[in-house]
């Protein structure tokens, strides 16, 4: 009997890459299991390479939470390896989702969160089954109130009186199928990759015909051919957050996607 009690108090161990997925996971398992996020915050996930630090807290995981879709490279060729991920569950968030070639930025749709937050829970009922009712209780709960930020989402994008932008990178474009929107051309067409003139001057065309009036850019990444195209064309620059270099704490996703929603809501909406 104290030897059942013992075991069911141990708390598993919980990895996730990004911090969206650590709020997903956060608010599945309560305090019923450890999460740790495996990349600091401001680390930037396309181009993340794993320490030693790391590769010893994977291994003492029992979970590990990753996005998919080709974002941690750097793990995937861990995983292959099978150096300190054999023995953990690896959970791929994306599976299920209808996927959009070249853009790995699911989280930025609710209804794809909702999606993440399903593969997550599966996984930890699977792994510590004698918390399973807790972590399907709280996954319900976390959902209902995804549903609630995706109502709200839908509400606003469908009354925008402009549906085309221009971002900084495609990183919207599954935020855009789902509300709405038309991502009508990006700056940068490969991540990190200044753009051709060629390239600029489409850019340019496309914001003359559609009177586009507003480029999304990203907080803390200063951006010249944005800043140039801004002052040539007379445009607003927003920035819309990515989510990849996040806080870690169970309600920073909602928070974060509010606020985004409110940045299209004023640059948009008009």
């Amino acid at each position: 009997m104290h030897e059942d009690l013992k075991t069911k108090n141990k708390k598993i161990r919980v990895i996730t890459t990004i911090a969206p997925l650590y709020s997903f996971t956060k608010n599945i398992v309560g305090s019923y299991a450890e999460v740790e996020n495996l990349l600091p915050s401001g680390a930037e996930p396309h181009e993340y390479s794993l320490s030693p630090e790391d590769v010893m807290k994977i291994s003492r995981a029992q979970i590990l939470v990753k996005n998919g879709v080709g974002l941690e490279t750097w793990l995937d060729k861990l995983t292959a390896q099978g150096a300190g991920v054999n023995k953990q569950v690896v959970v791929d968030s994306s599976t299920g989702i209808n996927i959009i070639s070249g853009d790995p930025h699911i989280w930025l749709s609710p209804k794809n969160a909702v999606i993440q937050v399903k593969n997550i829970r599966e996984a930890l009922v699977k792994a510590d089954p004698v918390n399973a009712e807790y972590y399907t209780k709280n996954a319900e709960t976390y959902i209902k109130r995804l549903e609630q930020l995706d109502r709200g989402i839908m509400k606003i994008t469908s009354s925008l009186k402009r549906k085309e932008f221009i971002s900084l990178h495609s990183a919207f474009l599954y935020f855009a199928r789902d509300y709405g929107l038309k991502q009508a051309a990006v700056i940068q067409e490969f991540p990190e990759t200044e753009p051709t003139p060629r390239h600029i001057a489409e850019v340019m065309n496309v914001i003359r015909t559609n009177n586009i009036r507003v480029i999304f850019s990203e907080p803390g990444v200063p951006h010249k051919v944005v800043e140039t195209l801004a002052q040539d064309l007379d445009l607003q620059v927003s920035n819309l957050d990515t989510l990849e270099k996040g806080a870690f704490y169970p309600e920073w996703y909602e928070a974060m996607m509010r606020a985004n929603l409110e940045v299209l809501k004023m640059a948009m909406g008009q």
